[in-house]
């Protein structure tokens, strides 16, 4: 669940180029990490890619990434990794035709063992860069958020949600998004954090953030899956994790890298609203983020009650509750 291009930081070698050196350099062909000389080969013949001008991108962790001029290949790294692989085929081929274009487009398909034991795809390649403020995109973001989110959802047979979704915090937060249950949650949170006094209030923002209808989420949008270009938005990548799911999904900066949550703790709440306001504008609404963000720092203010969360990179619950 990580990006396609190589970080900013990183430049793609020139193409052919064999570098040998000190721990962390290439040696050889970089599509060698993926394909043995006899794959190489019959890989070119079979997509017409040279294999020595493909950039390689190893920090995936369900697939591996070869990336050519105009498109990337995907390569899930072993069995395990294909559900979610399969799983981001088939959202690229639901929203061809819907006109977004941050969103890559399904090139080809093969399964081929005399090239790799698992099939691999290609996909096109989005023009820009990881952003280095990620947190300036966050609008655009929004408003990009709320074109999937208004399509109708497709067929995804056996979506799930990552393993990590098990955890206790998250099935609290599961019950919090849920009408049925969210009062119940809200009174759950109120007792173990120890301010019943609260409990109304809350259970009032969770009721609010549980009536948004399930949608297609991305599920795993992170600030090093965005790409920019020219300060324009122009790609949201990796859609291993998409399912039919509640809104809130595409707005968990808990899912995210830390990078934006280090940089800009104190004031995340606005950082929240303004994502949060320019997908519901778009959408027709409301735009008040406080009940989402309710979700959101309840969800951690109980991981860390628990001890199953990182002071340093969460925060801690004093800090959460005082936004409550």
């Amino acid at each position: 669940m990580r990006p396609y291009p190589l970080p900013a930081s990183r430049p793609a070698p020139a193409a052919g180029r064999h570098t040998v050196g000190v721990s962390g350099d290439i040696v050889g062909r970089p599509a060698g990490a993926v394909l043995i000389p006899p794959q190489a080969a019959r890989f070119a013949a079979l997509t017409g890619a040279d294999p020595d001008r493909l950039v390689l991108n190893v920090t995936g962790w369900n697939k591996l990434i070869l990336m050519d001029a105009d498109r990337v290949f995907l390569f899930p790294r072993a069995a395990a990794g294909v559900e979610w692989f399969e799983r981001e085929l088939a959202v690229y081929q639901s929203l061809t035709g819907t006109g977004l274009e941050i969103v890559p487009r399904l090139l080809g398909r093969w399964a081929d063992p005399d090239v790799y034991p698992f099939p691999f795809a290609a996909v096109t390649r989005l023009r820009g860069e990881v952003p280095a403020e990620p947190e300036a995109f966050l609008g655009q973001l929004g408003r990009a958020i709320a074109r999937w989110h208004e399509l109708e959802p497709p067929a995804l047979v056996g979506a799930r949600p990552p393993r990590h979704h098990e955890a206790a915090p998250h099935r609290w937060l599961r019950r919090a998004l849920s009408p049925a249950t969210s009062a119940v949650a809200a009174a759950e949170a109120a007792s173990r954090l120890g301010r019943q006094d609260r409990a109304a209030a809350w259970a009032d923002l969770l009721l609010r953030a549980a009536r948004h209808a399930p949608v297609l989420v991305h599920g795993d949008i992170h600030e090093d899956q965005l790409l920019a270009d020219d300060g324009r938005l122009t790609g949201v990548l990796d859609w291993e994790t998409a399912r039919i799911d509640h809104p809130f999904w595409d707005f968990d900066f808990g899912e995210w890298g830390t990078g934006i949550w280090r940089r800009r703790r104190r004031d995340f709440g606005a950082l929240w609203s303004q994502g949060w306001r320019a997908y519901a504008e778009v959408r027709g609404l409301d735009t008040d983020a406080r009940p989402l963000e309710a979700a959101f720092r309840l969800r951690h203010a109980l991981a860390l009650l628990a001890g199953s969360a990182d002071p340093d990179v969460t925060g801690t619950v004093e800090e959460h509750l005082a936004f409550l």
